[in-house]
């Protein structure tokens, strides 16, 4: 009998840990439970590939719109794209779908995750000073491009869009992003703008780098490789154009599989065979060996720039499936969800500019 409980005592021991762990799995996914079934939801009204081929064959841009009105598009299209309208205003109309995506994934998520949230929401707030800066230089009226999402209040972004001023822009702003301003605000446009840029990614990087939670730190190779693609494309855009010296000012302040040496070595290389040695160790090399043939027709960064989209979402997908149970779907959506509206942009621009639908299809990446 002794003997017998002897031997209960270690499976009990184990009993109970096995119990512990599938608790704390339970606890760790029970609040992601209704998100991600609206997130579900959400993803089966994605545009197919197949309609993206229709509607970039489409005759007009008044065809495309018709078109969105029967899909989830509807509500933006009939608020902001009137009998007379302009591209601009149907671009608006993506744009404000995809703030209100945003905005309702911010929402419905667990509170454990909304620091990611908060974060990514500053990339609004960074568009808005953009867009403010460029209506001012534009002399336009910066409430009509305003987008409402971001970190700011709405009585923020009002007195953000009655600036006239680089001066009155920066006096408008969080501290924060009026630090940011003060230092550069006697520079060009694209110099504030890249200025932002950088501060935003810092952020991003030192959020995620820094936090334990197993679900954000799932994020640093899907936001890695983003920061990746923009600083490839940015070094290859700049070859010989600037100083080596200075080339790390053009490009984001981190890095992840893509070191400054490399990006500073792809900035002076003379030929594209030394872009593709120094990216052979890293998970860009076939796409750059894949789509080098086709660079090289009329030697279109374009190419490269798609390609490096392309491969961003499936790794949002990827981050999906491995954690479906966690952020994962949220994560995969907006990827999705943000190469869908710059796809629709794409295409309605190509019809707007008279562009055959086949290069419409290869600028878009449905072809």
């Amino acid at each position: 009998m002794n003997t017998f409980f002897l031997l209960m005592i270690p499976i009990g021991i184990i009993a109970i840990i096995i119990a512990a762990r599938i608790a704390s799995l339970i606890h760790s996914i029970a609040p992601f439970s209704y998100p991600n079934a609206r997130i579900m939801a959400k993803t089966g009204k994605l545009i197919p590939a197949a309609k993206f081929e229709e509607l970039s064959e489409a005759p007009t841009v008044g065809d495309v719109i018709n078109q969105l009105k029967e899909t989830e598009y509807e509500p933006y299209i009939s608020q902001y794209v009137g009998e007379e309208y302009t591209v601009s205003d149907v671009e608006r109309a993506l744009n404000t779908h995809l703030a209100d995506v945003y905005t309702q994934i911010n929402d419905i998520s667990p509170s454990s995750v909304k620091p990611v949230f908060e974060v990514l929401l500053k990339r609004w707030d960074i568009e808005n000073i953009i867009r403010t800066l460029r209506c001012i230089y534009a002399k336009k009226d910066p409430l009509e491009y305003m987008i409402n999402i971001g970190t700011f209040s709405d009585s923020q972004r009002e007195q953000l869009a009655k600036s006239v001023t680089v001066d009155e822009v920066t006096m408008s702003l969080t501290p924060e992003f009026e630090n940011i301003l003060n230092n550069v605000q006697d520079q060009d446009l694209v110099v504030i703008e890249n200025e932002l840029l950088r501060y935003y990614y810092q952020s991003l990087w030192t959020f995620l780098d820094s936090s334990q939670d197993p679900n954000v730190r799932l994020l640093r190779e899907y936001f890695g490789m983003d920061i990746d693609a923009k600083n490839i494309l940015a070094a290859l855009r700049m070859n010989d154009l600037v100083e080596t010296e200075s080339v790390s000012d053009h490009l984001l302040p981190v890095t992840y599989h893509v070191s400054f040496e490399d990006l500073k070595s792809m900035v002076s290389a003379e030929e594209m065979n030394i872009v593709l040695s120094v990216l052979s160790k890293t998970p860009y090399s076939g796409i750059f060996e894949e789509h080098m043939s086709e660079y090289e027709k009329d030697k279109n960064l374009a190419v490269f720039e798609r390609a490096l989209n392309a491969m961003i979402v499936s790794k949002g997908r990827e981050v999906a499936t491995l954690n479906s149970l966690g952020i994962g779907p949220s994560i995969g959506y907006l990827a999705q969800k943000q190469q869908e509206v710059q796809r629709l942009r794409m295409i309605l621009i190509g019809i707007y500019e008279g562009i055959a639908p086949d290069r419409i299809k290869r600028i878009a990446g449905v072809a």
